[in-house]
């Protein structure tokens, strides 16, 4: 940890999802610091999901930690049971949505919030993604779910209607892995 010393740390909430822990630390300089973090017990999952036409998933979602619709990817945690992150994803892709794909691309292994947290979260690309069932995770709250293309998209983000930094990162990433390949 570089020139950081934790001195002590105490759990002071846990969950089967998420920790939050109280950690006296020694910073770089010997300045003593007290850090709250929040940390969750399994990675999260995105899923940037393309149909034939080369567009992507985007689903409205209601967000309750900011009380409000976001417009988002289909996203969620890895349970204990998964093998691995892809198994997450496609669980996550065909709970939220009824979708699933043969064309899969991890595009990265990334942290949100590092300030304030350690939320791991690895993005993958589903390519020609298909409808396997009508059934949905009723726990979800989506109200609606359309294809969007990349320059709408770059609009949306422009305009505000797409403000959540993990979601934007996501497609970013796809954009330029899209551009990539073009160019290849």
């Amino acid at each position: 940890m570089a020139d950081w010393q934790t001195l002590s740390t105490e759990t002071v909430y846990e969950t089967p999802w998420i920790k939050v822990r109280r950690d006296e630390v020694l910073n770089h300089t010997g300045k003593q610091l007290t850090y709250s973090v929040v940390e969750t017990l399994h990675p999260s999952v995105f899923i940037i999901a393309i149909n034939k036409d080369g567009n992507v998933l985007m689903q409205r979602n209601f967000r309750y930690p900011i009380g409000n619709y976001v417009w988002d990817l289909p996203a969620g945690h890895a349970d204990a049971e998964d093998k691995d992150l892809l198994t997450a994803a496609k669980r996550e892709l065909l709970e939220e949505t009824g979708l699933a794909s043969n064309d899969w691309t991890s595009l990265g292994y990334f942290y949100q919030a590092t300030g304030i947290a350690k939320l791991p979260l690895e993005i993958f690309l589903a390519r020609d993604v298909y409808s396997v069932s009508d059934e949905r995770d009723e726990l979800e709250d989506i109200t609606k779910q359309q294809y969007v293309s990349f320059d709408a998209i770059d609009k949306w983000i422009q305009e505000g209607k797409i403000d959540t930094t993990a979601t934007i990162a996501a497609l970013y990433l796809a954009r330029t892995h899209k551009d990539k390949e073009k160019k290849a």
